[in-house]
This record gives C-alpha cells, structure tokens and sequence, in this order.
C-alpha cells in the first residue's frame, strides 16, 4: 500500500519549469495592467478601450489553466483554509478598507466579493478542493463547459460566493490540472506551431471588433452574471461566452508554444503573484481615489503600462513577498492549533512545485545538458574529421595500388 502511495505522489509531482514562470508573470501583468485601464483610461480612448476587451478575453482563464496545472499535488483541506480562504478574507478586507478610507460607500460582504479580485481566491479554493473528484470523470472539460454555458441561462448563478465565476472558469483549472508537461513538449515540437498564435491573434482580433460594434458589455467575459444580467440574450450570450473558451484555450496553446523556458533575472516574479495579485487592486482604488490616476500624464497607454511594470516589480520583489507570507504565517500561528509533527516548512500559496531546491536542481540539469550537448558535438566533429582521414587514407591507398598496377 505504501509503495502504490508513493507511485501516486510520484505521477503528481509537477516539473520545476521556467516555461510556468514565464507564463505566470506575463499573466500577471496582463492582469495589473488591464485592472489600471479599466479606472479612467478606457474612458478616454478607444484603442486602449479596444486593447482592454482583447485582454479581458482570456487573462483570467490563462492563469486559471495554469493554476490547475499547479494543482495536481493531493489537496490539503487545513492548508487550503490557510493559503486560500485566510487571505480572501484578508484581501476583500483590505479592499473594503481602502473604499471606507477613501469615503466610498461599500457594504462589508464577505459572501458576496463583488468590487474586489478576491474571487479568484476564493474559486481556488473551491477548485482545489473539488478536482481530485471531478478530475476522474471523463470528458470533464467538455462537460464542464456545457454546463457553465447552460448556467449563463439561470440567474441563480450570481455573484453569491462567486457561484456563477467558479462555474465559469472550471473548465480552465480542470484542463490545467489534467494537462502533462509531455503535452506541452509536444506541441513545442510541432513544425507548424507558427500557426496557432496567427489563429488566435485573427480570432481575438475579430471577437473584440464583434463586441465593441455590436456594443456588449465586457461583462459578460468576467462570468459574473447570468446572460440577461449581462445585457444579452441566452442564445447570443452562449455564442460569445463559446467563442470566449475557443479563443482562451487557443491562446493558452499559443503561451505554451511561444513563451520562452529560460531563466532570467526576473524570474522570482512567476513565484511570487500571489503578493501582487493580492495588494495591487487596493493601492489601485487608493489612486484612483486621491485622483493620481486623473493626471493628464497618466491618461496615457505608455504612462500606464510603465506605471504596471513597476507595480510588478515592486509588489513581486522577496521583501515583499517575504512580508505577505510571514503575515499568513503569523495569522495561521495565531489561529490554528499546532501539532507536535507539524512539518516544519508549511506549503504557501506559491510554492507550488514539489522541491524548494528544484530550480537550482533545475539549472544544474540544464548546466549539465549543455556540456553533454557540446561534447557530443565535439565528439562528433572528431569523428567525422577521424572519417574524413580515414577515406583520404583508403583514397591514398587506392591510388597507391592502382599506380603499382600500371607500373
């Protein structure tokens, strides 16, 4: 029995790659730049309000995916209660504050997260739960996006515990969670790959034409609502939210296919999002309530996108993330009771690969692949010199005996 466990562990564990961190911090600042816009300056121009849909398209289910294919290690009910649902409640309070502080009326709805980014938290966490069980039926992303296009039609699925997002969204995570790195290499290989980014550009491109001349509501690709509540009907409002999981889904492909998987100096962002997903939208509401966001020089697309990569940075950087996970830690000391053969270092939320040490494993690997590639490219330049040698010897030879021949 405790062999087949550790078989199991083993089929779960996730590669340490820096494709993942790649894809996570563009992501990231798709989602700190896209939440910037949405204040003022999609308001004030019309390419920007053009840029703003093309990304609202697929942002969240992008990172979604990646969230379950971070997923796939056996699930914790206590450290997801700690890593998820104690920085939901941290996170809508935070946001709550800022509106109060700023002389915002927002009434204190913790079931209901409305005006706040805490719902991709809070659906996490509802995933993570719920994919052991769900991911062993077949042809659960498909069947999950029958069902979250039949849910668009029921007004029951409302913003009450993020019921209508969590619907939405899932089949995002239970893909992720049910894809394997081989897949990805896979399509890395294919020749024609070219061919999946120029698909999903012209599709995105013709989707965000069709919503903004047809005048719907960026609403309906945040699957807050139900169609009606979106401003559609249930027929057109199932073929926009179907485009959406076709163009998402290829350009998740298009991520994997094009995303470079290489370290960088950056690369600690792709682990600490969380920090930055979690404090980016209340500074946000901050700015934009003290009117920083109002600034003529800051009506700009340039301005913003430098004003995002700064917030990247900034809300990525180890101090930070240092701050946010001592916080939790504290809070979780605080809160729950510790057991004697507690492991000494707990999961966080963004250490999601299985070894702390694998990406220096990761990088002695990659060290090691290079040097074995270049000797045997040196291995082989020897031996086809040795070759080359070798005919101009049998030549020589050849030539030699033919000349005693004819003497």
């Amino acid at each position: 029995m405790r062999k087949n466990s550790k078989e199991n562990t083993k089929e779960q564990e996730i590669p340490y790659s820096y494709l993942i961190d790649n894809i996570k911090i563009l992501l990231i600042f798709l989602v700190v730049f896209n939440h910037i816009i949405a204040f003022q300056l999609v308001k004030e121009d019309e390419v920007v309000r053009f840029i703003w849909y093309g990304i609202t398209i697929f942002h969240m289910p992008a990172f979604i995916f990646v969230s379950g294919y971070l997923s796939k290690k056996p699930q914790d009910v206590l450290k997801n209660v700690k890593n998820l649902l104690i920085p939901y409640i941290l996170g809508y309070t935070l946001t709550w504050a800022s509106q109060i502080w700023l002389g915002n009326r927002m009434d204190f709805e913790l079931l209901r997260p409305s005006g706040t980014v805490m719902w991709y938290v809070l659906a996490l966490f509802a995933y993570r739960l719920t994919i052991e069980a769900f991911g062993r039926i077949r042809f659960i992303v498909p069947l999950s996006i029958v069902f979250a296009l039949w849910a668009g039609t029921r007004a029951e699925f409302s913003t009450f515990l993020s019921a209508s997002r969590i619907v939405v969204f899932f089949p995002f995570f239970a893909a992720g969670y049910l894809w394997k790195s081989e897949y990805t290499r896979a399509i890395r290989k294919f020749k024609g790959k070219i061919v999946i980014p120029l698909f999903a550009f012209i599709l995105l491109f013709v989707a965000t034409n069709y919503m903004i001349g047809n005048n719907i509501p960026v609403a309906i690709f945040r699957g807050n609502h139900s169609y009606l509540g979106s401003g559609m009907d249930d027929v057109e409002g199932m073929v926009v939210r179907g485009m959406m999981y076709l163009i998402s889904f290829i350009i998740i492909f298009a991520l994997l296919v094009l995303m470079p998987d290489k370290r960088h100096p950056f690369i600690f962002l792709g682990r600490n999002t969380m920090g930055i997903y979690f404090f980016h939208y209340p500074i946000m509401i901050v700015m934009n309530g003290l009117l920083l966001l109002n600034i003529p020089q800051l009506l700009n697309v340039w301005a913003l996108l430098g004003v995002s990569l700064i917030f990247v940075l900034v809300l990525g950087c180890p101090p930070v993330n240092w701050l946010y996970n001592n916080v939790l830690s504290l809070l979780t000391f605080l809160i729950f009771k510790r057991e004697k053969k507690e492991e000494e270092d707990e999961e966080v939320l963004e250490d999601e690969y299985d070894n702390k040490n694998q990406e220096d494993k990761f990088a002695k690997l990659a060290e090691r692949r290079m040097a074995i590639d270049e000797l045997a490219a040196m291995l082989d330049a020897e031996d086809s010199e040795e070759h080359k040698e070798y005919e101009q010897h049998e030549l020589y030879e050849e030539h030699g005996e033919h000349e005693e021949g004819q003497s």
